[in-house]
């Protein structure tokens, strides 16, 4: 059975990348969620997408200019909705604190030590704190490779624009489990070419009913989605 994944939690109905965004997606019935790691001035692991704050928040600058009582001062809601008005950046601990008994993480590190020093160790020592079921994934091949030092039995995936054939290599000497592709790069040869690799395969941003379903007769492991309950709903009824 293919995994449901709410992209920055339910994105298409809540402030991307917010506890409330994430509890929409579980109660959508999503198998996991899918969120974004920077790090603070002081060095916390903080949830947002970007490396700026300014599309999604009241600031403006930096994540990493900033301290994270700095960023506990920001609304990360108003920008979605007014009715959003008070909804904070959250920490990654506040994250898997209060949600890592109900679901299961996709954690995307933005970038790894060259920007961040130390993040792949801060990450993986939340996700043992709160002993949580979790994969980590990244464009950053440099910090998927930090994370596999650290831990030789997480969850990894490599995230890439591009046919999924050409990262089987650099999977393999990441001992990762996972290819991220992009939805539309990605045909059935490709995912019989990395089920016989031993690798699953993830497919990135699906939002339309009918990619859905058809990513799914191909054989794809995972479908990331900003709208859990379209998808879910739509995969349920073509089963």
């Amino acid at each position: 059975m293919v995994l449901i994944i709410g992209h920055r939690g339910a994105r298409c109905c809540a402030p991307e990348n917010t506890i409330p965004s994430f509890k929409m997606a579980i109660e959508a019935g999503v198998d996991g969620i899918e969120l974004d790691v920077h790090m603070t001035k002081d060095g916390e692991p903080v949830v947002i997408h970007d490396d700026t704050l300014d599309r999604t928040t009241t600031g403006s600058g930096y994540v990493k200019d900033h301290t994270t009582n700095e960023l506990r001062n920001l609304d990360a809601g108003v920008k979605f909705d007014a009715k959003w008005r008070g909804v904070r950046i959250p920490t990654l601990d506040e994250v898997l604190k209060e949600l890592g008994n109900k679901t299961s993480f996709v954690i995307e590190l933005k970038h790894g030590s060259d920007v961040y020093p130390g993040i792949e160790e801060k990450v993986l020592n939340l996700v043992r704190k709160y002993n949580v079921r979790a994969k980590i994934v990244s464009f950053d091949f440099d910090a998927l490779e930090r994370v596999r030092q650290l831990d030789d039995s997480v969850e990894l995936g490599l995230i890439f624009v591009g046919k999924a054939r050409w990262f089987i290599d650099a999977a393999r000497k990441l001992k990762a489990q996972w290819l991220q592709a992009e939805y539309t790069l990605i045909n059935e040869s490709d995912v019989n070419i990395a089920h016989e690799s031993g690798l699953k395969i993830g497919a990135w941003t699906v939002n339309d009913v009918n990619i859905a379903v058809k990513l799914t007769r191909m054989g794809v492991d995972e479908v990331t989605t900003d709208n859990p309950s379209l998808i879910i709903g739509s995969l349920k009824y073509h089963k």
